[in-house]
């Protein structure tokens, strides 16, 4: 970090920005003073007290001193105010870090702007910006993550960033030394209680099973999955397998449909098992009717999330 600040506020929803934030500040640090040279406070546990009186202390160390202070947001308006005074006269040669998950209070922003420091907010991508979020990390890691893989890793992994980094580490790991990660390899070795369940839910839909689809949504609802999180999974198998049917009906041999649809023998032997059993009429409306959801979820629409899913299920 050129030309250092007195003072940095880092805050927003964006919790990988973030930690790349907190992880800099700590290689900084370290790499001026070495192991344990960062001044560390959470706010969780200590008090803006402790920061204040520890910004006041004098040190025999040379050079500049870091302090990061996690979590500030957990100090009210009131309990902030021995750091508001001690932020007013700043201590030379040190660099005090303060971050918020979330929106900060506005005596901190307007202290760490009244002696020259940064303000740094970070929003979360929006839940339909995630995919294109994925892919992008992805990248940094060197792995290539297509459109599908993205969307898979958003539905399986939930909407945390975290969440997220950790899978994708993992499939990193797991593919070495391959770098490709296809919608495949997510759905086999991305970590998850239920996602079972919910290719279950898409297997027992796509086969017109409708009572054995929205027992199974209760029971992810129940484990405390977004309805939402369904989605994805029943609109990819009810794609897969309306492809497999038409390939059937215009004549492929299973051997020509599985070679055609580009996915692992295990997965095209399931598909091609449903395409085999299936009505193609209803399984089309099925189709239109959840390509239809996939637009109402993203566009914010009348019915909260879990009644649009319940309907779209019971309806398909």
């Amino acid at each position: 970090m050129p030309d250092l600040k007195p003072a940095y506020l880092v805050c927003g929803d964006d919790d990988a920005k973030i930690d790349a934030w907190r992880g800099r500040v700590r290689r900084r640090a370290e790499a001026d003073h070495g192991p344990g040279g960062l001044e560390f406070f959470d706010a969780r546990s200590d008090d803006a007290s402790a920061v204040a009186a520890s910004l006041a202390a004098l040190t025999f160390a040379t050079g500049t001193r870091y302090l990061l202070v996690d979590d500030v947001g957990a100090w009210k308006a009131a309990d902030v105010e021995p750091l508001l005074d001690a932020l007013a006269a700043p201590t030379p040669e040190t660099v005090l870090v303060l971050v918020v998950r979330g929106k900060p209070l506005k005596g901190l922003v307007k202290a760490v702007e009244g002696v020259g420091g940064e303000v740094h907010t970070y929003a979360a991508p929006k839940p339909w910006e995630l995919p294109r979020w994925a892919s992008g990390r992805a990248r940094e890691l060197g792995l290539g993550l297509d459109g599908e893989a993205a969307k898979l890793l958003v539905a399986l992994a939930g909407p945390s960033q975290r969440r997220m980094e950790s899978e994708l580490e993992k499939l990193r790991i797991a593919l070495h030394p391959e770098t490709t990660v296809r919608a495949e390899d997510v759905e086999r070795l991305v970590a998850g209680e239920a996602s079972a369940k919910v290719y279950d839910l898409a297997d027992a839909l796509v086969g017109g099973d409708v009572q054995a689809a929205l027992t199974l949504a209760e029971d992810l609802t129940a484990q405390g999955e977004r309805p939402s999180r369904f989605v994805y999974p029943v609109v990819g198998r009810l794609r897969e397998v309306h492809r497999a049917v038409a390939m059937l009906e215009a004549g492929s041999t299973e051997k020509e449909a599985a070679s055609a649809l580009r996915m692992p023998p295990w997965r095209a032997k399931k598909v091609l098992a449903l395409a085999r059993r299936v009505d193609r009429g209803p399984l089309e409306r099925a189709v239109c009717r959840f390509a239809d959801l996939e637009v109402e979820l993203r566009g914010g629409g009348a019915l909260d999330e879990g009644t649009a899913v319940t309907l779209a299920l019971a309806r398909s």
